[in-house]
């Protein structure tokens, strides 16, 4: 009795397009989301979902909205807890923005080895909070209770052998993909409308793909299930 969760990051905002900080700004897809969004529901089209959640902010509703097209007798329900880390008075400034400033304040070599060694994710968490202006910005224990929390809310609401749809956002599913398996997590974390399939099987949970974009990919992790 396997429940199969498609975590999905949702489409491309100008935001994204920007390299901004987003966090839980409301924002619309652009033209291209809309079409990365349209891509993924082709990609899950075939997938016989039983359920779907969504984070309750635009770009997640809309990318959900999008895939469910496809699967027009399944209802979407918009949870906040599935909302994107917050990252208090960083919200709207650039990347490139906060490396300068980070780099700056630690240096060089402090950032290397903040990056390269230990618990890059953590570390990333930590620095959002450190560079905070405001004081502000979600805590490491805090992002990894509220996705804990929402992830086991979802299941336990399934009955065995369910197919869920989960569209929420980068760091928010980064942080679960990391509680499970961070040596699966990619340095970049998870691509705009990309998949990624975790299982729960007997209360055991197994990152089984990340960043998973084609027929292939999802092919490739039901074969190697199957095998298993």
């Amino acid at each position: 009795m396997t429940i199969q969760l498609y975590l999905v990051r949702h489409s491309e905002t100008q935001m994204n397009r920007n390299s901004q900080l987003q966090g839980i700004t409301d924002m619309p897809l652009t033209p291209k989301g809309r079409q990365q969004a349209a891509k993924t529901a082709e990609l899950l089209a075939d997938v016989p979902f039983t359920a779907a959640y969504s984070s309750d902010r635009l770009r997640a509703v809309d990318t959900a909205k999008i895939i469910l097209a496809k699967h027009p007798n399944i209802t979407l329900h918009r949870r906040a807890g599935l909302r994107e880390y917050y990252f208090g008075g960083l919200e709207g400034i650039t990347n490139n923005q906060l490396i300068s400033a980070s780099l700056a304040r630690y240096g060089v070599a402090t950032m290397t080895h903040a990056w390269t060694r230990g618990q890059r994710f953590a570390q990333l968490i930590r620095n959002f909070e450190k560079m905070d202006p405001t004081k502000q910005a979600e805590t490491l224990p805090e992002l990894r209770l509220r996705v804990q929390t929402s992830f086991a809310q979802i299941v336990a609401a399934q009955p065995a052998d369910a197919k869920v749809l989960v569209v929420a956002h980068g760091v928010f599913l980064s942080a679960m993909v990391d509680l499970l398996a961070p040596e699966k997590l990619p340095v970049g974390l998870l691509k705009n409308a990309s998949v990624t399939r975790l299982d729960v099987a007997d209360g055991a949970w197994q990152v089984r793909g990340v960043n998973l974009t084609t027929a292939a990919d999802l092919a490739q992790i039901d074969q190697q299930v199957a095998t298993k």
